[in-house]
């Protein structure tokens, strides 16, 4: 006395079968993905940090500060070598501050910001001229 399935329901059924076998997969290769764009982030660099080193340890930084004083300004400021960390366009009055060992630093308009290294003014540029230079302690 076995269970009678018509062909229609066993054709729906394993419709729905494949359905959730393409569901399962996709969510599969969703979760690979977003796993390895954190690894490709983190890769080279500890995920977690815990506490502070030692100002004696750790090696000299540079301290970058620019402020746009132009109408906009596009900076772009990158660890040699390294990350970037900034590549956009600023405005009047926006301001940034890096501190990193070694910097490399674009200006679209040498004029339009006003750069300090180290606390040093560094002299502005001719106005429209782009820039480019690298920011070392000392």
């Amino acid at each position: 006395m076995g269970r009678h399935v018509s062909a229609e329901r066993r054709r729906a059924l394993r419709g729905r079968f494949f359905l959730a076998l393409l569901a399962i997969g996709a969510l599969v290769c969703l979760a690979a993905f977003a796993g390895y764009r954190i690894w490709d982030e983190t890769r080279g660099r500890p995920l977690f940090r815990h506490g502070r080193p030692s100002p004696s340890a750790a090696p000299a930084a540079v301290t970058l500060s620019v402020t746009v004083t132009g109408p906009k300004c596009q900076v772009f400021v990158r660890v040699p070598g390294g990350d970037i960390l900034v590549n956009r366009n600023f405005t009047r009055g926006q301001s940034l501050r890096f501190d990193e060992q070694r910097l490399s630093v674009v200006l679209s308009d040498a004029s339009a910001a006003r750069v300090y290294v180290n606390g040093h003014l560094r002299p502005p540029g001719k106005p429209g001229r782009r820039v480019a230079f690298v920011a070392l302690k000392g």
